[in-house]
């Protein structure tokens, strides 16, 4: 089955009328204090869930049912198991219904909703998110172009090249000589520096790079399971895709988003750029 473009525009409705209802449900539990429990995950940020996500998730798929059944569409949700129907569908949805958690329950900014629709050989053709803080939201389709709010609400300055990067491991030995190459090639572009912002959940700083002149979001391989999964990276995949921005992994090949190992990235890293040459410094870094 091939999806035509009224499809996608029709499916991308549902996800932001979803993605929509799972906001306003955040909005009214951004106060006041919140249980937190754990799951396995690799980082402090990846272990933390609240029933608030498994209420938005639950959201979520109450929209999205029906569209399951009538495509015969597999799924993909951080808050279940992966029941690998992404593998043998033509195409399924990839759900994030709270990145960046540990931002919400620090009640800070830096968690929104996230839907996705993926082909079965990992492109994107559908990216909807939505930042609940600020009620903006953001479409991209595949085919056709990108619309929204979220964009436009960021401003920033353009004599800065931006670095979105996870809190702490700028510090990292490994980050560093990426970093220094950042800060010589903000020079040679005639910019005032390197200016960082962390704390947002994957899904904001990557749509952070797009509504920014210059700027980068990155993460190098590791060993460690983690380093974002599917659900993480699908909605702003779109994005690029449809911007014809730099997205790549961190050897500069092209991401596989629905691998039959592994719905995680920690064995190749990615890279959101807004121009090849910066994307370039992340690839090139043991050269």
């Amino acid at each position: 089955m091939i999806l035509n473009t009224g499809q996608l525009s029709e499916l991308a409705q549902l996800a932001e009328t979803a993605a929509a209802d799972a906001a306003a449900f955040i909005r009214q539990h951004n106060s006041g204090e919140i249980k937190v429990d754990t799951k396995h995950g690799s980082s402090e940020a990846s272990s933390v869930v609240t029933w608030v996500d498994l209420k938005c998730q639950d959201i979520i798929l109450k929209h999205l049912q029906a569209s399951i059944q009538r495509y015969d569409l597999g799924l993909l949700t951080e808050e279940s198991e992966d029941d690998e129907s992404r593998l043998h569908k033509d195409y399924f949805w990839c759900i994030d219904p709270l990145d960046g958690t540990l931002a919400f329950t620090e009640r800070r900014p830096g968690y929104s909703v996230s839907i996705a629709l993926m082909s079965r050989s990992g492109e994107p053709q559908i990216g909807v998110i939505h930042e609940p803080i600020t009620n903006k939201r953001l479409t991209a389709i595949k085919g056709l172009d990108v619309s929204g709010e979220l964009l436009q609400h960021w401003s920033t300055e353009t004599d800065k090249l931006y670095v979105m990067i996870d809190g702490g491991v700028r510090h990292l030995a490994e980050y560093q000589s990426v970093l220094q190459a950042l800060e010589k090639e903000a020079k040679y572009m005639g910019l005032s520096g390197l200016e960082y912002i962390s704390g947002a959940g994957a899904i904001l700083q990557a749509t952070r790079v797009a509504a920014s002149p210059h700027a980068l979001y990155f993460k190098l391989p590791k060993r460690k399971r983690g380093g974002g999964s599917i659900w993480d990276f699908a909605s702003t995949a779109c994005l690029f895709q449809e911007m014809k921005l730099p997205l790549c992994d961190a050897q500069g090949q092209v991401l596989d988003f629905n691998s039959s190992h592994s719905t995680f990235f920690n064995h190749c890293g990615i890279v959101y750029a807004t121009e090849e040459r910066l994307a370039e410094i992340v690839i090139n870094r043991q050269s």
